[in-house]
């Protein structure tokens, strides 16, 4: 915000003083307005960087509620997601703060003793490993995300049903991942595994996305706002 005092409002308060102040009166008066000049405008502009500061909160906290709520119905839609329910295994993501919170669900599956988690390597390599407890079975890896223990074996087995992150997603199932390629590398593999994107509403675009050679659609989006998933034939 500009705070200064505007050309017209100067001229104005000089045309004031030479027609009402004497010489004198005029001299007191400018030593006043340097004195409280500065005084002033450090408390306008402490005023201005207050008021900013609690509009910035308040729409982080917004924008935290907003994000909890999200996270909250993307979970009971998963509850009733025909594929999770029958799937022997659920190769799926531990969340980093701007995804949907899907622990509550991590945290099912692993007592299930269904859940899968990835653990990154070199040259954009991943694997899968299976998760028993979260606070025993993962350690802080590659990227600050949360991943397998490097002493785990990696999953050998078959993967049905893939829970996958992602920057952006559109409505046709296009995404676009961090632009590392595990993810796309990972599930070029298993091309009969269904894959189902985890989203939150403002990352769903309405524009079909320009996607490359190597990127892998999903067969289902979960996100607010988007058409449910439905029961693969």
């Amino acid at each position: 915000m500009n705070s200064g005092i505007g050309f017209s409002e100067l001229c104005l308060l000089l045309i004031l003083a030479l027609v009402f102040l004497t010489p004198e009166q005029m001299k007191d008066m400018l030593l006043l307005f340097r004195k409280w000049k500065g005084k002033f405008y450090r408390l306008k502009y402490d005023l201005e960087d207050s008021i900013e500061g609690i509009m910035k909160e308040k729409l982080v906290t917004k924008n935290v509620v907003e994000k909890d709520k999200e996270s909250a119905w993307i979970l009971k839609e998963l509850e009733a997601y025909a594929p999770l329910e029958s799937a022997s295994t659920v190769a799926a993501f531990y969340p980093l703060p701007n995804e949907p919170n899907i622990v509550p669900l991590l945290e099912k599956l692993a007592k299930e003793n269904r859940l899968l988690l990835p653990r990154t390597q070199d040259k954009g390599i991943m694997d899968f490993v299976k998760i028993k407890d979260l606070e025993k079975d993962l350690i802080m890896g590659h990227f600050h995300i949360h991943e397998p223990k490097p002493e785990l074996p990696i999953w050998e087995g078959e993967i049905s049903l893939f829970l996958v992150p992602g920057v952006q997603f559109s409505r046709e199932g296009g995404r676009i991942g961090h632009g590392k390629g595990f993810y796309d590398r990972f599930l070029k593999k298993h091309p009969q595994a269904i894959k189902c994107g985890i989203a939150f509403s403002s990352q769903i675009t309405e524009t079909d996305l320009k996607l490359k050679p190597h990127d892998v659609p999903m067969n289902y989006i979960v996100a607010p706002h988007v058409d449910a998933p439905k029961e693969t034939p």
